[in-house]
């Protein structure tokens, strides 16, 4: 297994209180799988990726878990060693290219200082491959947007410019924050289809974060679905989205436009996320939740499988519901 992510529990602190931001997250991503992690703004989704690359804020503390690279846990290494990971194993595409370019430099010297520092070349060949990058992202005319500036470029050219500068080492791990959310339908399917080609020629990992269950079932092979910091549901992608079990990936999918019916309104989710520094007792979608037993209140329910299965298997289909 590429990266193993075991009862991971993060904290937020201010002056006032504490934040549990995650509570007791594990999942796991294999050698060239394309794993979705899905869920609402505020389900942890962002955090657990920031987490794994060690770029969490001054006032988060990890309270318990490990993070296993290749059977290293990446939590217990200095910053020296996580500098030397981040990028070169592990790369990030984040949600806005925009922030992710530096506004005043050429996109070819961009990319040619990533590849000089990560493969050691020399300037000119670091130049030479990043101008190669550029076009193995289908830029037409990749000389020429080398030569421009992150603002002489459309959105759908700079998330290109973005995936090449992140695959540039190229990392054995990808994780996409979002990558599709400011695109239009049309470059959305491109991106996609782009992100699953170069991850099958290189054998790169994608850990693609999203609120879409649509984008989740075009890319990827498993899914995990997360809720106020806890993971609820995962499983392969095709089971968990024709027999989704715990009523939040319900809720989720039934709210996806391609569910509805020309003459009926969309659904929605009653209620709003939780405020995480007010937890309910109980299941944390109980307050939502229109089949929630009076158990559900009272106790958190664990993640376990669905039906009986080795536990040993990664796809296994596992959700933390009481009413099943």
């Amino acid at each position: 297994m590429l990266l193993e992510i075991r009862d991971l529990s993060v904290t937020f602190s201010s002056m006032q209180q504490s934040v549990q931001a995650l509570d007791r997250v594990s999942f796991s991503i294999g050698q060239g799988e394309i794993v979705g992690v899905v869920g609402e703004s505020g389900s942890g989704k962002s955090v657990t990726a920031l987490t794994i690359l060690g770029l969490l804020e001054k006032n988060a503390s990890i309270k318990s878990g490990e993070i296993l690279y290749r059977g290293r846990n990446i939590l217990r290494i200095g910053k020296k060693d996580q500098q030397a990971l981040r990028g070169k194993q592990i790369a990030m595409i984040f949600q806005e290219p925009m922030t992710a370019l530096h506004p005043t430099m050429r996109i070819g010297d961009q990319l040619a200082q990533v590849i000089h520092r990560h493969r050691a070349l020399p300037y000119k060949e670091a130049y030479r491959q990043a101008v190669l990058s550029l076009e193995e992202v289908k830029i037409n005319d990749p000389e020429r947007v080398a030569r421009k500036y992150p603002f002489e470029l459309s959105g759908g050219m700079r998330q290109r410019v973005v995936i090449a500068l992140a695959m540039s080492a190229p990392p054995d791990l990808l994780i996409a924050d979002e990558p599709t959310t400011a695109l239009d339908v049309t470059i959305q399917h491109e991106i996609l289809k782009l992100m699953k080609e170069l991850a099958e020629k290189r054998g790169t990992s994608i850990m693609l974060i999203t609120h879409d269950l649509g984008v989740v079932a075009q890319v990827c092979k498993r899914v995990v679905v997360m809720y106020a910091g806890k993971v609820v549901e995962t499983g392969q992608t095709d089971e968990v989205l024709q027999k989704p079990v715990h009523p939040y990936t319900r809720a989720l999918i039934g709210a996806l436009p391609d569910m509805a019916s020309p003459d009926q309104p969309l659904l929605a989710i009653p209620g709003e996320s939780p405020d995480l520094r007010n937890l309910p007792a109980g299941c944390v979608f109980a307050p939502r939740c229109e089949h929630a037993l009076p158990l559900c209140r009272e106790d958190r329910p664990p993640l376990e499988p669905v039906a009986a299965a080795s536990a040993e298997s990664s796809d296994i289909h596992q959700v933390a519901c009481w009413v099943r």
